[in-house]
């Protein structure tokens, strides 16, 4: 669906619909020294009208006059001359002939969303814990499978390819986790790792 469209007037409703931190642009790409024709809530890069086209303006209006890629790029990251990092999108418009005539860009200060975050962040509790996370079930079967589980996939081979020193360490290690301690779980072992029982009470003791 193609529409006659004002660019102005376009620029109006984004800029207020999208609030004053986020800056609306118009490029005029037939004046690139100058393509800055038309800007909204411009104290976000503190650019005017007249200014020139950036460096991704020049390159998306290049890809476009050889058809490469789609004519928008949404939420990557642009800088101001001040460092200031702003996520931004553009949009290549072409005339009825398929040449790039003009862009629409937006640029959005987000410091204020981060500042929050990082204020929401200084009220939560700090977890000061290496020993990985808690698993919330409602089977104590499926704890023990899960421990069961979580040791043998930190290893590179399955466990029949593993030397007697490895299934000695994964004894060692299910010990620690507690995984003997639920019933059934000595002879599941046993049989994950292709030992007997008492090979693996012999690992234990050792």
């Amino acid at each position: 669906m193609k529409l006659t469209l004002d660019l102005e007037q376009l620029a109006d409703f984004l800029g207020q619909a999208l609030g004053r931190h986020t800056e609306v642009v118009i490029h005029d790409l037939t004046d690139l020294a100058h393509s800055l024709a038309v800007i909204r809530n411009g104290h976000v890069t503190r650019r005017e009208v007249g200014a020139p086209a950036t460096d991704l303006t020049l390159r998306m209006a290049r890809d476009c006059l050889q058809s490469r890629g789609a004519p928008f790029r949404t939420n990557y990251t642009g800088k101001t001359v001040d460092g200031r990092r702003l996520r931004s999108s553009s949009l290549v418009i072409r005339d009825d002939a398929g040449k790039p005539v003009a862009m629409i860009c937006l640029n959005s200060d987000d410091s204020h969303f981060h500042a929050a975050i990082d204020a929401v962040r200084t009220l939560l509790p700090v977890c000061d814990d290496d020993r990985g996370e808690e698993l919330f079930s409602n089977s104590i079967e499926h704890v023990g499978e899960q421990l069961l589980a979580d040791v043998l996939a930190s290893y590179p081979v399955a466990p029949g390819k593993m030397s007697a020193d490895e299934k000695k360490e994964v004894v060692q290690r299910l010990d620690q986790s507690g995984v003997f301690l639920v019933k059934g779980f000595i002879a599941r072992a046993a049989s994950q790792l292709g030992i007997s029982e008492p090979t693996l009470y012999r690992y234990l003791k050792a």
